[in-house]
């Protein structure tokens, strides 16, 4: 503020930033790439540690000695055919337990599928004899996928059922769907109705306030690791106390734990860089990656558990998984409030390190500070310097188009209500596919009506400042996006300028490659490639497939990222891609524009000089006749001193 306000300083900061712009910012983005790079490092990241004491991971003696019942609940279990005897078979097993047992029944519409899903869920509550139901913890799992973990839940009821150290209640759920049965479930518990687009019955008997929430998924009843995600829906991330209770509980019971796609050696440079960017894509994609992502929106802090056979020899079966589980949920139950005392904010590129919110937020800001720059620059080259008033620059001809600001938003949120409509109207993947590229081509072709504007710069400075702003919003709302978002984009806007028309041509296919929609089918395309099985159909069928569930979880899941790639991304790209840059040949390069600047502030300068040249001239011309006046009266003074001396001599 002390530089702003004195007028010196002032100057030579703008005269830097407006001749040195091309470098500072170069500058500023580099940092800022690198330092993305270096959070694999083990120099800038840290390990997690435990704020939470009242958990006490590692701590509880476990009792869990269930195995032999698991295993003859697992014979009985797989030796029944259809879906309904399975189902009632858990009833009976819940009721058995004296445990309060009821179905919940829900119908999920699936928009670009044009079908409908219909399941039930099971849920069984046990009252913690030592609450009066004021607080819960979930242990959920899937009965499509994870068939052994049932097993697994009915033999921990076993021996939950017999202790009376529990001080929360204990709420066991089976779903028949993955995803879509936990959603429905939780929307009916909380009595909301977030999704619109599924429907269910009333839940009959509730418990306390959700604390924290366990997802099992078994798929065989031996393993040799666990697999833990903690990704929630659009891109937040549960409280990492709780993730450190399960890879410290893990290590107590000598069973691997690897974090989604993560590395094995934890050391690794490259391998933490590859986690980090596996953990991160789906953190901006805000997908659900697990039945536990749905949990958060409701503020319950949950974790999920996958059970891994990689092909060698199996060395854990029930009771490892049974311990591990009991010490998990006995843990949360030490708790004396809600988890708070944690990062909610945090990147984990393995699973003992990860990258807190001051560390991760330095480099976002020095890409941000490259886009600021840039703007500072073309604001003070956007303008002509006043011949009244100096170097002050004013703006005599700037010609504001209203529709050429206003028409993009609106591209939005026409955009967003086809959509609507034509998901509501449950159109098929393929010709959503084409009605969303026929709506981009109509923007593209846009740019070609657009005429040359003479405040181009003012434009430009206009239009990054909006993208700066889409930065720091969305910084705030999931950093992994702000991150995938902002590296490509923020480079290839401020690359924009007036040049020859090969270059002019290369900017426009460059301008292309950051659209919001093209960056989510390459994005796909690249996770296509990175996990693509041999069972499935193709590249392409799995990329529309990934490509179109973003746009279907808006509406079945509650994912809000479709929503700022209508709202917020896309109006900012249409507003960079109808300005229409003059060439190279019309118009002068900032520098010149910043030595035309100092040219006229030097020969508004000389002016000033030249007129007091005249004055100066004019107060000589004054002092002059005063001297000639002096002198005509010094004549009669001398007449009048030889007049007397005369009569003196007389």
């Amino acid at each position: 503020m002390k530089i702003l306000l004195n007028r010196s300083r002032a100057m030579q900061l703008q005269k830097l930033l407006t001749s040195k712009n091309s470098i500072l910012c170069a500058l500023l983005y580099v940092c800022g790439l690198v330092g993305i790079l270096l959070f694999a490092d083990m120099r800038v990241n840290q390990n997690t540690f435990v704020s939470e004491n009242a958990l006490l991971p590692g701590y509880v003696v476990t009792k869990y000695q269930q195995q032999n019942i698991a295993s003859t609940l697992n014979r009985d279990f797989q030796s029944l055919s259809s879906r309904d005897a399975q189902q009632q078979w858990i009833e009976h097993q819940f009721r058995e337990l004296g445990l309060e047992v009821h179905t919940h029944n829900f119908t999920v519409r699936r928009p670009l599928h044009g079908d409908q899903i219909s399941g039930r869920n099971i849920y069984a509550v046990y009252r913690a004899p030592k609450i009066a139901s004021t607080e819960s913890i979930v242990f959920s799992t899937t009965l499509k996928t994870a068939q052994f973990a049932v097993p697994l839940m009915l033999s921990l009821c076993h021996l939950i059922t017999k202790q009376t150290i529990w001080a929360k209640d204990v709420i066991f759920l089976v779903s028949e769907e993955e995803e879509l049965g936990i959603g429905a479930w939780l929307q009916a518990y909380h009595d909301v109705n977030t999704l619109p687009y599924i429907t269910s019955s009333p839940i009959l008997t509730h418990s306390g306030a959700i604390q924290a929430a366990l997802h099992l998924d078994m798929t065989d009843q031996t393993f040799d690791r666990l697999r833990m995600f903690v990704e929630a829906v659009n891109g937040q991330l549960p409280d990492i106390d709780l993730v450190v209770l399960v890879r410290q509980i893990c290590r107590q019971e000598r069973i691997p734990l690897l974090l989604r796609n993560g590395p094995h050696d934890i050391g690794d440079f490259l391998g933490n860089l590859l986690g980090l960017h596996a953990n991160m894509a789906w953190q901006a994609a805000g997908r659900v990656s697990f039945p536990s992502a749905l949990y958060h929106p409701y503020n319950i802090h949950a974790v999920g558990v996958r059970t891994e056979k990689s092909g060698y020899r199996a060395h854990f079966s029930w009771q490892h998984i049974g311990r591990f589980t009991e010490s998990v949920l006995r843990s949360v139950n030490n708790l004396e409030e809600q988890f708070h005392t944690a990062y909610y904010f945090y990147l984990m590129p393995c699973i003992e390190r990860f990258v807190c919110l001051s560390v991760y937020m330095v480099p976002c800001g020095l890409i941000a500070g490259a886009v600021a720059v840039r703007i500072l620059g073309l604001w003070f080259t956007c303008g002509k310097p006043s011949p009244e008033k100096g170097s002050e620059i004013f703006f005599s001809n700037i010609d504001v188009n209203t529709i050429d600001c206003v028409y993009p938003f609106l591209h939005g949120v026409i955009f967003a209500c086809i959509n609507e409509a034509l998901t509501s109207m449950l159109l098929d993947s393929t010709n959503l596919v084409y009605v969303l590229g026929f709506s981009q081509i109509l923007v593209i072709a846009s740019a070609f009506l657009t005429k040359e504007r003479e405040d181009w710069r003012l434009h430009q400075a206009f239009v990054l400042l909006l993208h700066l702003f889409s930065l720091v919003l969305l910084s705030m709302l999931n950093i992994s996006l702000t991150i995938f978002y902002a590296i490509p984009s923020s480079l290839v806007f401020m690359l924009q300028c007036p040049s020859r028309r090969p270059l002019m041509i290369v900017q426009r296919i460059l301008m292309l490659l950051v659209n919001p929609l093209v960056l989510v089918v390459l994005y796909s395309y690249l996770y296509v490639i990175l996990h693509l099985d041999d069972s499935q159909e193709g590249v392409l069928h799995s990329i529309l497939l990934h490509s179109t569930s973003l746009i279907e979880s808006k509406f079945t899941l509650g994912v809000w990222t479709w929503t700022a790639y209508c709202f917020l991304l896309l109006p900012v790209w249409a507003l960079h891609w109808t300005l229409k840059l003059p060439s190279e040949y019309c118009v002068t390069d900032v520098d010149d524009g910043v030595k035309n600047t100092d040219s006229g502030v030097s020969s508004t300068d000389s002016g000033v000089n030249s007129k007091d040249g005249g004055v100066s001239k004019a107060d000589d011309g004054v002092s002059a006749a005063d001297d000639s006046a002096s002198k005509s009266d010094e004549i009669p003074e001398s007449k009048n001193s030889v007049i007397e001396g005369k009569d003196k001599t007389e």
